[in-house]
């Protein structure tokens, strides 16, 4: 099973993270996705309920039987006997493992089934019924789904990501479907509880502490109420600060907010209902204005609000709950789209979405002093940690629940196994959650952290504004509102302005975050025969998300080459770098002449191809430089290992020519030559004596003068000579090409420079890799491109001797 490492905390990483899943919540309610979560129709009304966990179980233990232990709410771990053979779905009870002492329900998920073969259909849809792009896709997306069905975590997010696309959508069993998703999300769940469960081992908290911070992930990884909401702000922290891929984090962090507002309106609805000290028509009024105020909307009954405000803050309630009620209360979160605005109209030009981003990195960046600003005026203390176990579990009110629209979560439902919920009637209750959960991890001292098991540093992952600036534009244009299942992401990628905008990292992540917001939405209720289509463009992008880097920080050293080298700015004008990469183009690179091997990465491309669509150019990855010229049938490439070498050999002829013997050689024979090239020269008294006395008693340039065969490859000569002494020709490879030709072209020449000079000119291995990145270089139509180029494989060559 793949570990997680834990990266240092930056308070402007966790701000991204956060803001990414809120910020839209404050310019856009999201629909809940009905295959996550069911409707106030499909309410459980039974609250005596048993306590309900949903487990998957990997396919081996299912068929041959087995344990699997799995967290309590308490935070006690609990171990389960699996049957063998055991259906997907199958109830055990435990006895006496619940709160206050009673049974509890354990749901099984597997990808296990004697009859359906489900391991058999889905090979088969990606042998053959999807039409890949890299035949290698068919035995990674393999590979992810033997993981998956293993009950494993999987780090590479980006192939789990497209294997969710070729499942969903393609024409499987729906029932196929179902169980695949429950098993892809127990993937990223995985990732979750080994991130929390490494910093509690590194961690000084107590036991009882630990076991609290575990129990209160159980009530989020269930999507009920959270006991405690100190331990919750340990979770942000802890999560925010790992190595978990961001989607990941994005999803932990949507959830996290999401009920951090659940839990604030269970307790301030049963404030409002239960209280004994309220007239019998205080309790309706309130309630009235509350929901007012939880949605976002100017309430008009000025003296009902300030009645209500001052009966919440002198509540005996958590003051979490105060502080996530004033902000909404002071902060106009509703969206700012008209609600009918449907994303297929309502296309954004370049220059409109370009101001879209740069407002939606504003508003997040401004999210973080506004929440200190707030804290400041209530004077709130950091997670109080008042336990609020009351309100977990069967004593969730229906009532509540249908208002937020999350259906039967708290008695039982899927949890985070089957989606995120997304409210529909508290878009300013979650944004004040949002808010609040910034401020009290960005203002946790390094003492909380190392206690927490958080290292310290300055690590952080830039490029997420751009992410967030997505997500945003995403929900203002209502993609989610209108769409779902595979036309979600389609219509996502349009309203954001087409694939050729969607570039990676930041934009490559964005997509990552547009894709998200499909999985949400994703609907096997609803959807009918013609949202089954498969969108091949959507198909391939995704597929090339995968041979690519999609976050800022890339792995090992070549990161940061290409990205400070491979960008308009630092002279190679149609340059990206990863995670910057246009998918579309890349794509195209993919399909028509890049090859890459297992593990193999891009980490830049430059497109500078005729019709600028990337069917040309050059590509860097993880191990070595590829290129396609113009007209040129086959693709070629260069490992780091030969162009360190080649690199080693221009070095040692870019050495030699500096030693003093070999420019005095070289400028006595350019003098020859320059006297030899000069028609009038015999005639000349003093020409000829300079000559005599040059040539002296060498036989070589004896015989150069005096044999007639040389006169016609004397121009050649002369611009070899003029080549070999001029620093700046030495470090231009189409300059050192024509040298090596005339050597190659004309041996009898080279008998007029120095031995080693020869040997060096005409080693058969530097001649083919000069020959070759010439090519390359003579692709670029700019002269500072073809220098910026140049020094840039030097730089790489040398880079992978140092290391």
């Amino acid at each position: 099973m793949t570990h997680l490492n834990i990266s240092p905390l930056n308070r402007r990483s966790f701000l991204s993270y956060v803001a990414l899943g809120t910020l839209g919540l404050l310019t856009k309610d999201l629909l809940d996705p009905a295959s996550a979560m069911a409707d106030s129709e499909g309410l459980d009304k039974n609250p005596s309920r048993l306590e309900t966990y949903h487990i998957f179980v990997p396919y081996t233990t299912a068929r041959n039987g087995g344990k699997e232990t799995f967290t309590l709410r308490s935070g006690e771990p609990c171990q389960v006997a699996i049957p063998s053979k055991t259906p997907d779905s199958q109830q055990i009870t435990i006895q006496g493992r619940g709160q206050d002492g009673k049974d509890i329900t354990v749901v099984l998920h597997t990808l296990y089934d004697r009859q359906l073969g489900i391991k058999e259909e889905i090979y088969q849809e990606i042998d053959k019924n999807t039409q890949f792009i890299k035949e290698a896709s068919k035995a990674k997306c393999k590979f992810v789904y033997e993981q998956i069905e293993d009950g494993e975590y999987i780090n590479d997010v980006i192939a789990l990501d497209f294997l969710d696309y070729v499942i969903g959508s393609s024409k499987l069993d729906n029932k196929i479907k179902e169980r695949y998703e429950i098993a892809s999300k127990n993937s990223r769940l995985l990732g979750i509880e080994q991130a929390i469960e490494m910093a509690l081992t590194q961690s000084k908290l107590t036991e009882a502490e630990k076991k609290l911070i575990r129990g209160t992930f159980a009530s989020v990884r269930a999507s009920e109420p959270v006991p405690d909401f100190k331990a919750l702000t340990a979770i942000d922290s802890i999560v925010a600060a790992s190595a978990l891929p961001l989607e990941i984090k994005e999803k932990y962090f949507l959830a996290s907010t999401n009920l951090t507002a659940l839990t604030v309106d269970f307790i301030l609805v049963k404030l409002l209902e239960d209280n004994q000290k309220l007239t019998p028509d205080q309790p309706k009024n309130y309630l009235s204005t509350y929901q007012q105020v939880r949605a976002g909307k100017t309430v008009e009954d000025a003296a009902a609000l300030k009645s209500l405000d001052s009966f919440i803050s002198n509540a005996e309630i958590p003051e979490n709950a105060k502080v996530v009620y004033s902000i909404a209360r002071k902060h106009n979160l509703d969206n700012q789209v008209a609600s009918g605005e449907k994303a297929d109209a309502f296309v954004p030009t370049d220059k409109e979405f370009k101001k879209l981003m740069e407002d939606a990195q504003k508003r997040g960046a401004a999210i973080v002093p506004v929440a200190k600003k707030i804290l400041s005026m209530i004077g709130v203390k950091t997670a109080t940690g008042v336990t609020i176990s009351s309100l977990s579990g069967g004593a969730a009110t229906n009532a509540t629940l249908a208002a937020l629209g999350f259906g039967s979560v708290a008695s039982g439902g899927l949890g985070m196994l089957g989606g995120l919920a997304v409210v529909t009637g508290g878009a300013a209750l979650i944004g004040a959650a949002g808010i609040l959960s910034i401020a009290l991890v960005s203002e946790m001292d390094s003492e909380d952290q190392k206690n927490l098991g958080i290292a310290i540093g300055t690590g952080t992952i830039a490029g997420t504004a751009t992410v967030l600036a997505v997500w945003t534009a995403a929900t203002a244009l209502e993609v989610a509102g209108t769409l779902s299942g595979a036309a979600a992401i389609t219509a996502t990628i349009s309203a954001l302005g087409g694939l050729s905008l969607i570039t990676g990292g930041s934009a490559l992540v964005a997509w990552g975050t547009a894709y998200m917001i499909w999985l949400l939405l994703k609907s096997e209720k609803t959807r009918d025969s013609s949202e089954k289509t498969r969108d091949s463009s959507v198909l391939h992008q995704l597929e090339t998300r995968t041979y690519t880097y999609t976050e800022d920080i890339i792995p090992g050293y070549w990161g940061e080459i290409f990205q400070k080298n491979v960008i308009p700015k630092n002279g190679i004008k149609e340059g990206f770098s990863a995670p910057n990469i246009p998918l579309d183009k890349l794509s195209n690179a993919l399909s028509s002449w890049l090859s890459l091997d297992s593990g193999e990465k891009v980490i830049a491309l430059i497109n500078n191809s005729a019709f600028k669509d990337a069917k040309e150019g050059v590509v860097f990855t993880n191990a070595k430089m590829a290129w396609k010229v113009f007209l040129v049938s086959e693709a070629d490439s260069i490992n780091y290992e030969n162009l360190a070498k080649f690199a080693k050999a221009e070095s040692k002829l870019t050495s030699l020519l500096s030693e003093p013997n070999q420019k005095q050689e070289l400028s006595k024979l350019k003098k020859i030559v320059d006297i030899l090239s000069d028609e009038k020269y015999s005639t000349n008294l003093s020409k000829l004596q300079e000559l005599v006395a040059i040539v002296g008693s060498d036989q070589n340039l004896s015989d150069l003068v005096s044999n007639e065969k040389y006169k016609n490859k004397l121009p050649k000569l002369k611009n070899a000579v003029a080549i070999l002494l001029d620093e700046k020709y030495t470090q231009n490879l189409s300059k050192l090409k024509e040298v090596v030709d005339v050597l190659s072209n004309e041996p009898d020449l080279g008998k007029f420079f120095s031995s080693q000079l020869v040997l060096q000119l005409s080693d058969k291995n530097y001649t083919n890799d000069l020959s070759r990145l010439k090519k390359v270089v003579d692709t670029f139509q700019n002269e500072s491109d073809k220098d910026n180029f140049t020094k840039l494989l030097r730089q790489i060559g040398q880079k992978y001797s140092t290391v």
